[in-house]
């Protein structure tokens, strides 16, 4: 703050305004790059004085000088004189006095340098009027005053500076934080402060006059004294070691000659000792750190070389004894990243940063590294200084390409899965677009394999489901799009040649997929089902061209299984089936269906001994919808569990209806479920609550279900089953035969009845193999203790047929079709329960 004031009350002096300031601008911008002649004139004149010629003592110090007096002379006329000025010129000015140039010299140099300015500044201005000039010209005078008393002062102060450290050392040097020294050319001790026995360990006082060698290894010391000796100056950083301490102390020491006081007087010198243990050691733990966490540093001043800390050079797999240069760098980058690593480093130097990620050839394997770095410039935007980090990303970027497979590869096949197959296609359909050439897309379900799961095991499932994933990226070709859509789904898209057969490579890849998979001795026959549907002739999106091609496959998969190209009847199919959904909606949402009940008879007796409730419905066009067409649509829109609750609440308000009525006999009502239910942790509550609120007890219900929806979950759908028994619903199977449960798995569900299914019943009487399956089911359900109803009976031989195996109860067009609550009344339920029901084959 002293130093700003008195800068500006010499300017205040002088008189030097703002208007000066700003004609001194003017005259800078006038001379332009007249300053190198005119410096040449300059030196030329210096150098005719024998005092200024011993200072310069080669070429190449006199041109460093005149860059130096260049730069000196347009920061003279800059028109900025602020405290970085200030601060310049008395450093300018100690380093005269310091090489011994006398004021006259000084006085001399500026009268020269007034003599040569003042005309080529009259010359310049030509023109100008007679004010101008001469207010310029004044300006001019005031700054080389200005600067002159600035330089003066240098000399004053380094005078007394001197006079001062001459008198007493001590008073100059006690106090200062590092450890100093005032020696002899030979190392002898003339003074030390206290810091320097803080340092070392040892007094001062016993220091002086006896030669340091006595208390220390000098060996390098000596080397930094004749440097110092011969240039006047000199630092080093070393590692000095007392005679009384084994621990080297590591020191930054700068070596000074001091001025004689007279001719002939002893040379001494100055010795500062700057203690590096706390710096050696945050360096060390620098390095230590960058050692555990895989980071390093670099730094380069732009001279060719670039530094490198000990982790940087390992992660860059380059020996630390070796220079390393930019082009070095480069070298060690992985061959795949060196053009862009080489762009952004360039990028990074006009930007003033850079960061980027890229793989470096590291001995024994290719590492990944993040690079870091800032750029300084100098005043004309050239980088002068750069420096930053270099960290390991390997393990990052391992766990990033796991992460990537998790988010777009199939965990079991390895291949890609829906999402990333559906990006990938819909590329190949852009490609596609702009080539003019048609794609075929292909949904492929396996055909088998879930009973594989359900009868194996899903340890067999996965192995097999390898297998096939293998089979079906080998029958790929290159550019094919492929990818797992779902459990046994799997997607193909590929670029059709021009006249090739759209089902010519569905059907090779069908007989790729159905040839034998063997697994642990094991052998299997899947096969697949494929859809087909085609770019752009019935699409433009992936979406719509995989869902036309499921259709395609669904389809072709009810009929037994093969490859079917998408076609507009199949089109006409999914609108109806959509609409039926939306229809469906609204009929459950307004109670529009119905249930009609098909009875159960005993086969012994004939009589009536319990109903199946089956859904109706008339639509609002009059027209009845079968169930075989509405339960499908139910099931895919989600409405499976709505009906299956309508249908409960239906059946509990018809059995309060025949009660009320004054039936005679109120049979128990089965009533399916569906998988979806039996999935549904709160399905049991819930038929409960649905049930009681009609006033009926749940023991009046029968839920039929089928073995696969058992067998989807069995731990779950065991739970679900066993819940819905202690709430008193009665089960039974449904369909029995068609599934794939094992008697373990049967046993471990506590049902009580086994339905035989129509299809076995139908041809058994004619059919050895189907009479064969229901005499099976029948023994294996005695031996359960299970009741056995056998449904679709038709005919009054397959009715004997039944009774002579000794099955329970039968269903089916003999005895009665499916009637509605007040026919079944009418018909069935106001007759002595000991009769025979209608249509019945009396008791044998």
């Amino acid at each position: 703050m002293e130093l700003n004031r008195d800068f500006q009350r010499r300017k205040d002096f002088l008189s030097l305004t703002p208007e000066d300031e700003r004609a001194l601008r003017g005259l800078h911008s006038l001379l332009g790059d007249q300053t190198p002649g005119f410096v040449e004139s300059f030196y030329d004149h210096l150098l005719s004085f024998g005092e200024t010629r011993a200072l310069i003592p080669d070429e190449s110090t006199l041109n460093r000088l005149k860059k130096a007096q260049s730069t000196y002379f347009k920061a003279l006329v800059a028109g900025v004189y602020d405290r970085p000025y200030l601060e310049d010129r008395l450093r300018v000015g100690l380093a005269h006095a310091k090489v011994g140039l006398s004021p006259g010299w000084y006085l001399g140099a500026y009268s020269h340098y007034l003599t040569e300015l003042l005309p080529r500044v009259a010359k310049g201005m030509g023109a100008a009027q007679t004010e101008e000039l001469m207010h310029t010209f004044q300006a001019l005078i005031k700054v080389v005053f200005l600067d002159v008393g600035l330089a003066i002062d240098s000399y004053i102060a380094h005078r007394d500076d001197l006079i001062a450290d001459l008198r007493d050392y001590g008073a100059a040097f006690a106090n200062l934080p590092y450890g100093t020294m005032v020696a002899t050319s030979d190392l002898k001790v003339v003074f030390a402060n206290r810091a320097f026995e803080n340092l070392f360990g040892f007094s001062p006082s016993n220091l002086r006059g006896c030669p340091l060698s006595n208390v220390m290894d000098v060996s390098h010391i000596s080397a930094l004294i004749d440097a110092a000796m011969r240039q006047q100056s000199a630092r080093e950083t070393l590692e000095v070691r007392p005679h009384h301490n084994p621990l080297a102390v590591p020191v930054s020491i700068t070596a000074h000659t001091l001025p004689k006081t007279e001719a002939g007087d002893e040379q001494r010198l100055l010795l500062v000792f700057e203690d590096l243990r706390e710096q050696t050691q945050l360096t060390r733990e620098l390095l230590n750190a960058q050692a555990v966490a895989n980071i390093g540093t670099w730094q380069t001043h732009f001279d060719g070389a670039i530094t490198l800390t000990p982790q940087a050079a390992r992660l860059f797999g380059w020996p630390m004894t070796k220079p390393f240069t930019y082009a070095q760098f480069l070298t060690s980058i992985h061959e795949d990243d060196r053009v862009r690593v080489d762009a952004e480093w360039n990028a990074g130097l006009r930007l003033g940063r850079f960061r980027f990620e890229c793989r470096v050839q590291s001995s024994p394997r290719v590492r990944w590294v993040e690079m870091r770095g800032v750029i300084e410039k100098g005043r004309t935007d050239q980088p002068i200084r750069g420096y930053g980090t270099v960290l390991d990303i390997t393990d990052r970027k391992t766990t990033e390409h796991a992460m990537e497979r998790l988010a777009f590869y199939d965990s079991l096949t390895g291949l890609p899965n829906r999402t990333n197959g559906m990006m990938l296609a819909q590329q190949m359909l852009d490609q596609a677009r702009q080539a003019g050439v048609a794609v075929a897309v292909l949904f492929v379900d396996f055909d088998r394999f879930k009973e594989i799961n359900d009868t194996h095991g899903h340890i067999v499932g996965d192995n097999v489901l390898s297998e096939l994933a293998a089979r079906f990226r080998s029958a790929c070709a290159k550019n094919d799009v492929f990818a797992r859509v779902g459990g046994d789904e799997f997607m193909r898209a590929y670029k059709l040649a021009p006249g090739e057969d759209p089902l010519e490579r569905a059907k090779q890849l069908q007989h790729a997929l159905g040839l034998p998979v063997v697994f642990d001795s094991l052998k299997f026959e899947v096969g697949a089902s494929i859809g087909v549907a085609l770019f752009p002739e019935h699409g433009d999106s992936v979406e719509d061209l995989l869902k036309y091609a499921d259709i395609a496959m669904c389809d072709i998969k009810g009929r037994g299984g093969d490859s079917l190209l998408f076609n507009e009847a199949l089109a006409l199919k999914l609108e109806r089936r959509i609409s039926l959904g939306a229809k469906l909606a609204h009929a459950l949402a307004h109670s529009q269906l119905q249930l009609h009940y098909q009875p159960k008879v005993h086969l012994a007796t004939g009589t009536l001994c319990g109903v199946e409730a089956l859904s109706r419905w008339c639509d609002e066009e009059g027209q009845w919808i079968s169930p075989a067409e509405f339960i499908p649509v139910a099931e895919e829109r989600g409405l499976i569990n709505e009906l299956g609750d309508w249908t409960l609440v239906q059946a509990a308000r018809d059995i309060r209806y025949w009660q009320e009525a004054g039936a005679t006999v109120v049979p128990r009502v089965a009533v399916n479920v569906s998988a979806a239910q039996m999935m549904d942790e709160g399905f049991a509550e819930r038929a409960l609550h649905l049930v009681r609120a009609q006033g009926v007890e749940p023991s009046m219900i029968e839920l039929e279900m089928t073995e696969s929806a058992l067998m989807n979950e069995p731990e779950k759908a065991r739970h679900a089953a066993s819940r819905l028994v202690q709430a008193g619903f009665c089960l039974s199977i449904d369909d029995f035969g068609t599934g794939y449960s094992s008697l373990e798995r049967l046993q471990s569900f506590p049902v009580f009845k086994l339905k035989i299914d129509m299809s076995f019943v139908r041809d058994m009487d004619t059919h050895a193999g189907n009479r064969a399956i229901v005499t099976a089911v029948i023994g294996m359900a005695k031996a359960l203790k299970l009741e056995t109803v056998a449904e679709g009976v038709e005919t009054a031989a397959q009715a004997a047929l039944l009774a002579e195996l000794h099955c329970d109860e039968a269903q089916g067009y003999l005895y009665s079709k499916a009637l509605s609550p007040q026919v079944l009344l009418q018909r069935w339920l106001q007759q002595p329960s000991t009769e025979t029901a209608p249509g019945s084959t009396p008791k044998a």
